[in-house]
């Protein structure tokens, strides 16, 4: 897919415990204590901010207590400090500085000596997409604005305001690692970046025309493998890719943390690239198991298994929607605890239908309906869409399926149960 994924250990993950945690920070603390507003001056703005609800920054702003650029400095040291990138001693520091000499927040940080790698590591991969042509030096300038305010990363930003693709921020990341590996030149990262972007292809098709390669055997990393299995779209793991390169941490800790995946879902995929990188599985097979897995709550081992019997046929199931995500689609089940009781079923080996009813979130009847509804949709009898469809009907009415179905005018094949 990408070089990424070959050269380095981002998408691999070794179980290292994380080095930064999000640190809670709020801006009102900023504030105060960088003397920027009174705490009178921000208890007054708290009601209005609850009423009205916009940021008590931005009341304090239109109340004439913060200027502007104070109010995005401060949002900046709340990011920064946020993600452990900042110290909160400093962050305050530099505010007071900010205002007393009227500096900017980022010439304040500079008078006192800090230097982020935050803004070293997003400028150089700004720098190398300026030096290729992908963008000019004022969408950097504005993107980098935006990253610095919002605490997105750099690449999200691009792609966000459609200033570059998903590949080609991919390939400058990867371009990034490589580099500071020593693997390629400068000149060699760049002149890749270009054929990237002009021929459509990854970074290691890119590297390979000009003699050099970066691939590392029979493997799925396991960005590769959450996103084949649809579990993650590209944007949120290109953000958890830049993410985990800021902070030094596994990409699979990296979206733990920030709520992409659970910690059960990392150890599954975990154990299936495994599988793939002993050469017992197939890629898309591994992607196809965790699909299964993830839908239904049943065993790896399971999934496995049934991969085998099915041999070299087609198979297209994981695509169907399973009775969790029938029940979630129809209002029935939050996402929330259709992802913890797929998790428990995972554990503990109980039918997800079974750990669902025992827990309380859905009734014996309604149960049953749902995975009349799934079994139809896997015989083909209806579409997706017809069985949500259904299975709201029945909830209103709790006619039998075969009766919704029949008034509707969909039809079943005779003999059907």
């Amino acid at each position: 897919m990408m070089c990424l994924v070959q050269a380095t250990g981002l998408f691999n993950h070794h179980d290292e415990p994380m080095s930064k945690r999000t640190t809670p920070v709020l801006i009102g603390d900023l504030l105060v204590k960088s003397g920027l507003v009174t705490l009178g001056q921000f208890a007054d703005a708290m009601p209005i901010s609850l009423k009205t609800g916009l940021p008590v920054g931005r009341v304090l702003v239109g109340s004439g207590f913060l200027t502007e650029p104070e109010f995005k400095a401060s949002v900046t040291a709340q990011s920064l400090v946020r993600e452990n990138l900042l110290p909160i001693d400093l962050a305050i520091n530099s505010l007071k500085l900010a205002r007393e000499k009227r500096l900017t927040f980022d010439e304040a940080l500079a008078q006192l000596g800090w230097r982020s790698e935050y803004y070293e590591t997003t400028n150089r991969l700004g720098d190398l997409l300026v030096e290729a042509g992908s963008i000019v030096r004022e969408d950097l300038e504005e993107a980098l604005d935006a990253c610095f305010t919002s605490g997105l990363p750099l690449g999200r930003v691009l792609v966000l305001r459609g200033k570059v693709n998903e590949m080609l921020t991919y390939a400058a990341l990867t371009a990034q690692v490589l580099l500071r590996e020593g693997n390629i030149t400068r000149e060699q990262a760049v002149e890749g970046l270009r054929i990237v972007a002009q021929r459509k292809i990854t970074l290691e098709e890119s590297l390979d025309q000009q003699g050099l390669s970066c691939r590392r055997g029979h493997t799925i990393r396991l960005g590769e493998l959450l996103m084949l299995a649809n579990l993650v779209s590209e944007i949120d793991l290109l953000s958890a890719v830049e993410r985990g390169m800021l902070d030094d941490q596994p990409i699979g800790q990296v979206m733990v943390r920030v709520g992409l995946i659970t910690e059960q879902m990392l150890e599954q995929a975990l154990l299936l690239q495994d599988h793939v990188t002993k050469a017992q599985i197939k890629p898309l097979d591994a992607a196809e198991v965790l699909t299964k897995v993830r839908k239904t709550g049943i065993s790896i081992e399971k999934a496995l298994a049934e991969i085998k019997q099915r041999g070299n046929t087609p198979q297209k199931a994981s695509d169907l929607m399973e009775v969790p995500e029938l029940l979630r689609a129809a209002g029935l089940l939050g996402h929330t605890e259709m992802i913890k009781s797929i998790d428990f079923s995972s554990i503990t080996g109980k039918p997800v239908e079974d750990v669902l009813t025992s827990m309380h979130l859905v009734d014996v009847e309604t149960m049953k309906a749902a995975t009349r509804c799934c079994n139809l949709l896997k015989q083909g009898e209806i579409s997706q869409e017809q069985c949500v469809f259904a299975l709201q009907t029945w909830i209103g009415s709790r006619r039998s399926i075969e009766e919704i179905l029949t008034r509707v005018g969909w039809q079943q094949r005779a003999g059907q149960p």
